[in-house]
């Protein structure tokens, strides 16, 4: 693929025609050496020297199921992964805050960096990961993960790619879970509650007791107990926890019902 780029100073129409192309590349790709290969490309198109498609998780031993494709200097990627420090890293823990791409840089304004995240941050710069763009990747019902173009050649003008990065790490983590077999399993058919067991498991997820439940729905605690029952049929659910999970993965519960802390 000839990606149409000149270094740091794109215009509009060459930016947009230069995304399409890597967009309509990721979603061609058929191998993980091929996406591999396009990654790389893609990095050094963007101005970095490092990428990383993975999921937050544990990845040692690659299991099955998980994005773990990057090409971090050695000692970084053992460190996170194979040491399993990922959990500890700053960047993978800023995007639980961030709600786009962000830049490094911009990290402390997301959330306080303490001595070990400045440490890391000084040991990843010793590797030349001095400025870097990381794309959050969300998934219903699979761990966080993220695309990350990290080691940026010109760490001043990283924010200029924000815009792009974000596109094309969205499509990048996509075409990883394609090539890698980490998609979810297709769905099952859509199981739909009613709507009086789908106001129990809504306060139920806030965590009413039955007794609270009936009282706020002036329904007995018998029959709460029953439309309860009949959701965790429906749903192949086996206690009280697993309902609520199953009910917001079938999409029947919003997360932001369940956050309420008192009932409608």
């Amino acid at each position: 693929m000839a990606l149409r780029a000149n270094g740091m100073e794109l215009g509009l129409a060459s930016s947009v025609a230069t995304t399409d192309a890597i967009l309509r590349a990721l979603a061609a790709v058929r191998t993980r050496e091929e996406l591999a290969g396009l990654m790389d490309e893609i990095t050094h198109e963007l101005g970095f020297r490092h990428y990383a498609l993975v999921h937050h998780a544990d990845l040692r031993g690659n299991p099955v199921g998980r994005v773990r494709l990057t090409d971090y200097p050695a000692i970084i990627e053992a460190r996170l992964i194979d040491e399993g420090m990922w959990r500890r890293d700053p960047v993978i823990r800023g995007c639980i805050y961030a709600r786009q791409a962000f830049c490094w840089s911009d990290l402390p304004g997301l959330m306080e960096l303490n001595r070990d995240d400045r440490e890391s941050f000084a040991q990843g710069a010793k590797f030349g990961l001095q400025e870097g763009i990381t794309v959050p990747c969300l998934a219903l019902g699979e761990p966080n993960g993220s695309c990350t173009f990290a080691g940026s050649i010109a760490p001043e003008r990283a924010a200029h790619r924000l815009g792009m990065a974000h596109m094309i790490g969205i499509f990048a983590f996509q075409a990883a879970r394609r090539v890698l077999n980490a998609t979810a399993q297709p769905p099952a058919p859509r199981k739909r509650l009613h709507p009086r067991p789908r106001d129990c498991v809504v306060l139920a997820g806030r965590g009413f007791s039955n007794k609270e439940i009936a009282r706020a729905l002036h329904l007995t605690p018998r029959t709460v107990d029953g439309y309860l029952r009949d959701a965790r049929n429906l749903l192949d659910a086996h206690d009280r926890t697993q309902l609520v999970i199953s009910a917001l993965l079938a999409g029947e519960v919003g997360l932001d019902e369940v956050q309420r802390s008192q009932p409608a």
